[in-house]
């Protein structure tokens, strides 16, 4: 009886988990978007404070380049640097998200999100070698 329960159970939580996913056409499911959503909002909101505290740095130690795949710079995409903690960071009008962060092995830069009509479709966490000091990302312009 205990083994029935312990199978209900373990099933159950895997269509739970499913259902965090994608719908049956492949589609993101609504309230995944939603919290995605509320989570980028959070980090924009964290980027724009962290902008605004670090404008006594003169020059960032690490700098993403965020272009089309035409090469023009393409602002208002979230990134984010993470190591032991997670500093989100918004492209400026020159494409540029500054970190005042020092690379070592264990960073991970990724995209958190797009500007509308871009896509990225590249690695979802893309790990940094030490020392670097800047990366560039392309997205892809909607047609």
């Amino acid at each position: 009886m205990k083994r029935i329960i312990a199978a209900i159970l373990l099933i159950s939580a895997l269509f739970a988990l499913c259902a965090c996913g994608e719908g049956s056409d492949g589609s993101a499911v609504e309230s995944s978007n939603a919290e995605v959503s509320q989570t980028a909002s959070e980090a924009q909101s964290k980027a724009e404070s962290n902008e605004e505290s670090s404008k006594d740095i003169a020059e960032a130690q690490f700098k993403v380049k965020v272009v089309d795949q035409d090469g023009n710079a393409v602002s208002g995409v979230m990134v984010q640097l993470c190591k032991d903690t997670c500093m989100p960071a918004m492209t400026n009008a020159d494409g540029v998200a500054s970190f005042n962060a020092e690379i070592t092995d264990g960073h991970k830069l990724s995209v958190l999100s797009c500007p509308a009509g871009y896509t990225y479709e590249g690695e979802a966490e893309i790990y940094l070698e030490s020392a670097i000091t800047e990366y560039t990302l392309t997205l892809k312009k909607g047609e």
